[in-house]
């Protein structure tokens, strides 16, 4: 089978129906949309091939909401509201729930979540059991995360899973500023302008409004939606009640749920401005500002790491952990199908680029290499969130990739790319 009918096929079963959201609204959460399991299918290797080496970036997993702002404007503005009479019995219980949100959330802004390392744990199990041949040697295994927290911990539970499940595995840990050049966008890196991307922005600003308008919302909670709309606005207020409700699907032993404000169609409506927020914001769109060049820097890596263990002869295990700002661009650099789907058209945008296939919490990048002995052929495939997908190269083994036909596309990638830096001097 050859990459690119493979590819053609895959790109379909992509392909995300309203029907699909409405039947799973979990999905509709966007990137904080809880990691789904995956499909479990493994295509067998080749003949005589076996793994050595695996390479893999991963977002944290589950979180709480970065910062306090939301909680902060919507708590707010329903006080005043309450003090001047304006709350409806439903807005004063509304409230009441977002104060106990709000205080289980004090000061654990952008924290992991019990979910959260449950989900790395999981990840790294399955990667255990999938490749016994691999995993159960003594191998190196070489961990680096972001330097904030939530990335240090899933780092902490992946491996902790790991060394459960084969003592005899050697794993170094490290969060350190002197990797994250590579870890996270590279602010070196001079990015090539576009003359469309403030129109782009500008289309978004008013899809984003459309979307979330918040009409419904100042019904259901205010006694006098006009009255309230003199000092509420209509946008931040709806946006920040949408990312509480998505957030809430990170913490289920909370048992608290906002879902109740929106419709179904407007809970999806809240998925489909993010979803076209972060296609633009990271420059996937067509005519956007390419703001994916900054993470060139982790494909250098992976492709520089990944020789040196084929020329050592060696197997072993590297693991990366940090954020969906750097796993949904990187899909992108590396062509998986998931990522290719990007259309200036807002309105259809979802119905083929999905963020809950390419960065829920604890989304992941592997890649699984194969030698056979004899021979001086390596195999590789790609894993997006532990599903098996294609890259834009032709094979005749698919899912399985000739790796020297995958460095030479990708050196080449970055040699057209002819990347910049601010400064005279390199950044690494």
């Amino acid at each position: 089978m050859m990459c690119l009918a493979a590819g053609l096929c895959l790109a379909a079963q992509a392909q995300t129906s309203r029907t699909e959201l409405m039947a799973h609204l979990d999905l509709a959460t966007g990137n904080y949309c809880n990691y789904p399991n995956p499909s479990g299918h493994i295509t067998p290797a080749p003949d005589g091939y076996e793994p050595f080496y695996v390479t893999h970036y991963g977002r944290h997993g589950a979180r709480y909401m970065t910062s306090d702002k939301h909680y902060k404007y919507t708590i707010g503005k329903m006080d005043t509201a309450q003090a001047q009479g304006l709350l409806t019995e439903y807005g004063k219980e509304i409230l009441q729930r977002l104060n106990v949100a709000a205080a289980n959330a004090w000061h654990r802004d952008g924290d992991l979540t019990e979910l959260g390392g449950r989900q790395h744990r999981a990840i790294a199990h399955r990667l255990m059991v999938n490749y016994p041949s691999l995993m159960n040697q003594a191998i190196d295994v070489k961990a680096n995360s972001s330097t904030v927290r939530r990335c240090m911990l899933s780092m902490a539970n992946f491996c902790q899973e790991m060394i459960s499940m084969n003592p005899s595995l050697n794993i170094s840990m490290d969060a350190s500023e002197h990797d994250m050049y590579y870890m996270i966008a590279n602010d070196s890196i001079v990015i090539p302008k576009s003359d469309k991307d403030d129109a782009l922005y500008e289309k978004l600003d008013v899809f984003r409004h459309k979307m979330l308008n918040g009409r419904h919302q100042f019904e259901l909670l205010f006694t006098n939606p006009e009255a309230a709309g003199k000092f509420i606005d209509h946008y931040k207020f709806t946006d920040a009640l949408w990312n509480i409700a998505a957030d809430m699907y990170c913490l289920p032993e909370l048992n608290l749920s906002f879902n109740d404000l929106f419709t179904d169609d407007e809970f999806i409506d809240g998925f489909r401005a993010y979803n076209a927020s972060w296609c633009l914001w990271e420059g996937l769109m067509p005519g956007a500002q390419p703001n994916h060049y900054a993470h060139y820097p982790l494909l250098i890596n992976f492709l520089d790491e990944a020789d040196l263990m084929i020329k050592s002869g060696k197997s072993g295990v590297r693991l990366r952990f940090g954020h969906d700002s750097t796993v949904l661009p990187f899909a992108f650099i590396l062509g998986m199908k998931e990522a290719m789907q990007g259309t200036d058209d807002m309105e259809d945008l979802h119905n083929h680029f999905a963020l809950f296939r390419l960065i829920p919490m604890a989304g992941n990048i592997q890649l699984i290499f194969f030698r056979k002995q004899g021979s001086d052929d390596i195999l590789v495939k790609f894993l997006m969130n532990e599903n098996e997908t294609s890259i834009p190269i032709t094979t005749d083994c698919f899912p399985y990739y000739h790796w020297k036909d995958v460095e030479s596309y990708y050196r080449n990638m970055l040699k057209q790319a002819n990347i910049t830096y601010k400064d005279k001097i390199k950044k690494k």
